[in-house]
């Protein structure tokens, strides 16, 4: 009788154990999802901006050496916006997909009026 107790109380131990092992992953669940949105916000909005300057000195009717200059201004304001935007939109997904699809689409925007394809 003491063994079958005994045994069913290691089995509640050992059913309580993933539960503990739960609590844990979702901290360093919440601290991994921080880490991805600062990876977003600083590779993704370097490239982003990147993409934005390449594109708006290609596209704005000023001569070029202007158009630089503007978009060079511009893009302390592009990697600020974007910056905010990672940390702003709840869902880790939507950020990561939003940015590399919108600087995909600039970058074939660019490629299309530069003639790179």
């Amino acid at each position: 009788m003491q063994a079958s107790s005994l045994s069913l109380g290691s089995t509640k131990l050992l059913l309580l154990k993933p539960l503990l092992i739960f609590q844990h992953i979702s901290h360093f669940s919440y601290a991994f999802k921080v880490c991805l949105r600062f990876l977003i916000a600083i590779v993704g909005g370097y490239f982003f901006t990147a993409v934005s300057c390449s594109l708006l000195s290609a596209i704005l009717p000023l001569n070029k050496a202007d158009a630089v200059l503007m978009s060079v201004s511009l893009s302390i304001l592009i990697y600020t916006l974007v910056f905010i935007y990672a940390f702003y939109v709840k869902s880790l997904k939507t950020v990561w997909i939003s940015i590399l699809l919108a600087t995909a689409a600039q970058l074939i925007l660019l490629a299309l009026i530069k003639g790179w394809v």
